[in-house]
């Protein structure tokens, strides 16, 4: 494997656990559809 091979294979690999890293950061902060209901009527119980 020669230099330019190996430099392409870290940035694809450090590409990738970015886009993971971000994915999940974004799975975590969002709600999904299905449970908005659930969801809001816990953060008005909570709020109040």
């Amino acid at each position: 494997m020669n230099k330019n091979q190996k430099i392409f294979r870290w940035v694809l690999i450090l590409f990738t656990l970015l886009m993971i890293a971000l994915a999940v950061q974004m799975a975590v902060n969002t709600t999904a559809p299905w449970h908005k209901k659930s969801f809001m009527k816990s953060q008005n119980r909570a709020a109040q």
